[in-house]
């Protein structure tokens, strides 16, 4: 049914300097199809989309839109033409309106100048879409959590009246019931006619919403499958070329150590309300809850980036309730934060200075003089033992996959060997080899009587991993489950605050 087809690329191929990113990469996607494109980090999924999308010039090959083909200079081209794509890292700007942010680039104008109110009242229609107040639209962006964030951009791409909308990694920052709010967004959108590009590297839900399923490995199209009928297993050794066993658990015997951490009736206003936990060291305490839980904001007063109201924080019998982040550093205890982007890494360094940042006393000598060799010998030690593909260690740190970037961040903790550590959703948008990668690492530090806090939205992970799991609701410990109780079901229902 060529007749069907909306958009068809042809032997795509796109290089960065001597990687080559794409290489002969050809599909189809036909009017009213969801196609997930799937692979690991570092295949190629977000560079083909860009193209797609306008941001990036493909060296070879055609697009053709609806038959024509497509001359894509600028994402306003793409805009244009009915292309809309909502990125993985939300792109925002944080300190103008919700508002302002939705028009940003389409303003409604006439001669006598913008038109606010024609614009608010479209803004509202669009809110309405993904379930989200009017009362936002003056709110300053980067006030709004990173899943709300995330809605917004969806909305903005849905009401533009897209023929094609792309999505690439949409419920990495989503809560279950974002998630499932997006999804019904999907089907509706489907039912009217518009094309989805969607990428995700949660396999259960391509193989719910998807029609069909492109694979993608080294920059080359090696397969396409349909959704209906592809298992677990088969896409994700079409993805990796290898079985992967993700089975790591491992059991350890951490009850018959002393309590490292203590935790009692942590309080901050309605953001996280009498928190009360115990770690001990070689255990790993899985969080679960949705997004605004206030897992991560009772994390970063562990870590000592804010201070809670009341409540007490025991470290090695120390009160450490109002340290700083420094003062947490110099008792290894270190946090990896949910949002690698705005809040890990630094974006204009390399590799190398990313990694090293947070021990730069230890890199130095008595005067504060780096001692670049001592430097570079302890990157290179972590890049060779987590299997990191770069070229250098002067690379760009935003030059590496998703996964690769994810590495970097928990790597820069490790140089250190850490006594607490808190990793906060540590396999957000990274493919299933590398998360199994990262929970071998994460297992290991347990082995090695590290104490981890697992907070993740991910609630197969927290299962895999935790010996123990907490369900929070609204700020609240809901449930705390031990590794035999804690099955998806009963998590759910503490997590949701679901009635019997």
């Amino acid at each position: 049914m060529a007749d069907n087809i909306i958009l068809e690329a042809k032997e795509i191929n796109k290089s960065f300097g001597g990687n080559h990113a794409l290489s002969n990469v050809s599909f189809r996607l036909r009017k009213g199809e969801i196609l997930s494109v799937m692979g690991e980090n570092g295949a190629g999924k977000s560079t083909l989309m860009k193209i797609i999308a306008g941001a990036y010039k493909n060296d070879t090959g055609d697009i053709y839109l609806e038959g024509k083909k497509l001359a894509l200079n600028s994402p306003l081209d793409a805009t244009a033409a009915g292309i809309s794509i909502v990125y993985q890292e939300p792109n925002v700007f944080a300190d103008m309106s919700v508002l302002e942010n939705i028009f940003m680039g389409n303003e409604i104008s006439d001669k006598s100048g913008i038109k606010w109110n024609e614009m608010y009242a479209q803004a509202v229609e669009a809110l309405k879409m993904v379930d989200l107040s009017e009362d936002i639209l003056s709110v300053p962006m980067g006030r709004l959590s990173i899943g709300n964030q995330q809605l917004v951009l969806i909305a903005r791409g849905v009401f533009r009246q897209c023929k094609i909308l792309i999505l690439d990694e949409p419920t990495s920052i989503l809560s279950y019931a974002e998630s499932e709010k997006l999804f019904q967004i999907i089907f509706d959108l489907k039912a009217k006619g518009v094309s989805i590009l969607y990428i995700s590297h949660r396999v259960p839900e391509i193989l719910r919403i998807s029609d069909d399923i492109i694979i993608l490995r080294d920059g080359c199209v090696t397969g396409r499958m349909k959704a209906a009928e592809a298992t677990e297993e088969n896409v994700i050794e079409a993805m990796s070329g290898r079985k992967i066993n993700r089975n790591i658990y491992i059991p350890r015997d951490y009850m018959k150590n002393d309590e490292i951490l203590k935790v009692e009736g942590l309080t901050y206003g309605t953001t996280y309300k009498d928190i009360s936990f115990t770690l001990r060291p070689g255990e790993v305490l899985g969080f679960y809850g949705l997004v605004g839980s206030g897992r991560s904001e009772m994390a970063r007063a562990i870590f000592g980036e804010t201070n809670a109201e009341k409540g007490t924080i025991i470290f090695e019998n120390e009160d450490i309730s109002h340290i700083t982040t420094q003062q947490a550093v110099n008792r290894r205890i270190f946090y990896v934060p949910e949002d690698r982007g705005t809040q890990g890494l630094f974006a204009a360094h390399d590799v190398r200075k990313n990694m090293s940042a947070s021990f730069l006393s230890i890199l130095s000598n008595r005067l504060g003089v780096m001692n670049s060799k001592k430097e570079r010998q302890a990157v290179q030690d972590n890049i060779d033992k987590y299997s990191i593909k770069v070229e250098s260690q002067e690379d760009m740190i935003m030059m590496l996959s998703g996964g690769g970037q994810q590495k970097v961040l928990l790597c820069r903790w490790l140089l250190e060997e850490p006594k607490v550590i808190i990793l906060d959703e540590p396999t957000r948008g990274i493919d299933v080899a590398t998360k199994t990668e990262i929970h071998k690492y994460i297992m290991g530090l347990a082995q090695q009587g590290v104490a981890v806090i697992l907070i993740s939205s991910d609630l197969p992970e927290v299962m895999a991993l935790s010996d123990e799991v907490i369900a929070m609701h609204n700020g609240v410990i809901t449930a705390h489950f031990d590794r035999e109780n804690a099955t998806e079901k009963n998590i759910l229902k503490y997590a949701l605050n679901l009635d019997d």
